[in-house]
């Protein structure tokens, strides 16, 4: 009698523990169910937040930052991080409606901002792996470089007088084929390539060895510095392809464009999942993290919070990210030690 009655009780609480030690050992898990929370919250608190348009809204809003979260986390990945990925989408942006406004084919200012993008990506490449700087003193470094670039160029004033209209639908929010615009089209061929890169290539396969453990990797016969240059060429080509879509959706181009989005791509990352040491990350959970954060955005704005207390409230939840991130690698790590010791017929 007392069997039938026990057993069933500790099947639910093993199945509750194993969930909650599922979520605390898989990032992307655990920041799906961050985002079902504040899901949850917001509709209880405002219904109004799961009106179908102010969803499809939130997530328009979230793929600048989720297509530089996506670039971030490979940097991340790869042991570095990039400061310069606000400022060089900007500069990607001013590339773009420039060269449009010098009377030059749209395919011509697609390039050449992927090409100022790429360049950006070498030039943090160069100074990390060539001069030896370390990568948040780089690419901050980098960061001057494209911002005082792109004031001195234009004077401080917005560039204007560009747009065409098939640059706008490249930013635009009409839908293309049916409810998708061109920049969820693109944020998906994006996630596509880097999230086929990271798993199914042997150059993703360096971003993850070479972020683990650099000595590590050397000793393994990989390029190490070239590994991390790509590593921010990628970086560089991402902050251009936002860079682009942030042209074609606004009618100008503000020297300070990207201010304040190299922070929101580290946040979107980490809370994604990616480790700020190195040797972690995904980018589903890139993308989750991006619209966990623009979800969070939204409720604030519904809720009237003045948009100052957004960046209060990105810094906290950078904060609790990191500090979840570093307790599902301490669990993540016990467990491998615990099955590496039952293999060896150890008792853990």
């Amino acid at each position: 009698m007392s069997t039938t009655t026990t057993t069933p009780m500790k099947d639910n609480k093993s199945l509750t523990d194993r969930a909650a030690g599922r979520l605390l050992v898989d990032p992307t898990l655990g920041v799906l169910a961050l985002l079902l929370l504040i899901c949850l919250i917001s509709a209880f608190a405002l219904p109004v937040f799961l009106n179908p348009s102010n969803l499809y809204n939130l997530l328009n809003t979230s793929l600048i930052v989720m297509i530089l979260a996506m670039g971030m986390t490979v940097v991340l990945i790869s042991g570095g991080i990039d400061l310069s990925i606000g400022t060089t989408m900007a500069l990607c942006a001013g590339v773009a409606a420039t060269t449009m406004n010098y009377g030059l084919p749209l395919i011509a200012a697609l390039l050449a901002a992927l090409a100022t993008g790429a360049l950006v990506g070498i030039g943090n490449g160069l100074l990390i792996t060539r001069l030896g700087l370390p990568d948040f003193i780089a690419t901050l470094a980098m960061l001057g470089f494209a911002s005082g670039i792109l004031y001195i160029w234009t004077k401080g004033v917005p560039i204007i007088g560009y747009m065409v209209p098939e640059f706008y639908t490249i930013g635009g929010l009409t839908p293309l084929v049916g409810p998708l615009t061109l920049p969820m089209l693109i944020a998906l061929a994006v996630a596509l390539v880097l999230g086929g890169i990271l798993g199914s290539t042997r150059l993703g396969t360096h971003f993850f060895a070479v972020g683990s453990s650099k000595t590590g990797a050397m000793q393994s016969g990989v390029r190490v510095d070239r590994i991390r240059a790509q590593a921010y060429i990628v970086s560089g080509l991402a902050a251009a392809v936002a860079g682009i879509i942030m042209a074609g959706r606004n009618t100008n181009v503000p020297a300070d464009l990207g201010n304040g989005y190299e922070i929101q791509a580290i946040a979107a990352a980490v809370i994604g999942g990616a480790a700020l040491t190195g040797g972690r990350g995904r980018i589903l959970g890139a993308i989750l993290g991006a619209i966990t954060l623009a979800a969070t955005v939204n409720l604030i704005n519904l809720v009237g919070v003045p948009s100052s207390y957004q960046k209060i409230v990105i810094g906290a939840i950078l904060v609790v990210a990191v500090l979840a991130n570093r307790l599902s690698a301490v669990i993540s790590a016990k467990v491998r030690q615990r099955r590496a010791l039952v293999l060896e017929g150890i008792p853990a």
